[in-house]
């Protein structure tokens, strides 16, 4: 049986008030083959693909005041990888490195979120924002779903532009991956490109 590591990250250092910005970054190598979830609060986030093992928090402070509101917990145990993320109520935004290959579950308050070239199951959910999701190729997924409660959803790659409430789209693939997004209030888009 593996050995749980996890460790809590609590921001107390002060810098001099002179400094505009400083970029944090917190790591951990946990088992790249577990998946990962992640709950996020609110603020804007992109979570990138690395060729890493490792998984990544990078920020950038630029208020000082702001230094003991940010919380960053990763954990790696008992068959999975979690992190959570929560900062400033405002102007927070924060990069998240994950292993290429890396089966994600993401939940998140509001704000915007925006994955990039991640191979893997994809479960995401937020409650109100937007959520864009690039690099999804059709044919890589057995099953895709994807809906907004009330906003738009446009996913040219699966033929989809819908607008208005409770827009829900299923579909099946050949692929072996399984793909759920999902936006309260607000938009979904899905796209080839890369971020």
């Amino acid at each position: 049986m593996r050995a749980l590591f996890a460790f809590l990250l609590i921001l107390p250092m002060t810098f001099a008030s002179a400094q505009v910005s400083h970029e944090r970054r917190y790591e951990l190598r946990p088992d790249p083959s577990w998946p990962l979830s992640i709950e996020l609060g609110s603020g804007d986030y992109e979570i990138v693909a690395s060729e890493s093992d490792s998984i990544a928090v990078v920020y950038a402070e630029t208020n000082p005041g702001d230094i003991l509101k940010v919380h960053v917990a990763i954990a790696s145990g008992h068959g999975q990888n979690s992190l959570k993320v929560a900062g400033p109520k405002s102007n927070f935004h924060a990069v998240i490195e994950v292993p290429r290959k890396t089966d994600l579950r993401v939940r998140m308050l509001s704000g915007g979120l925006h994955v990039g070239d991640v191979e893997g199951n994809k479960d995401i959910e937020i409650r109100a924002g937007n959520l864009e999701l690039c690099a999804i190729h059709p044919e890589d997924y057995a099953r895709a779903d994807f809906s907004v409660r009330v906003g738009d959803v446009n996913a040219p790659i699966f033929k989809v532009a819908r607008n208005g409430l409770w827009r829900s789209i299923k579909t099946v693939g050949p692929g072996k991956y399984r793909l759920h997004a999902h936006v309260g209030v607000g938009d979904l888009t899905l796209r080839a490109e890369k971020i």
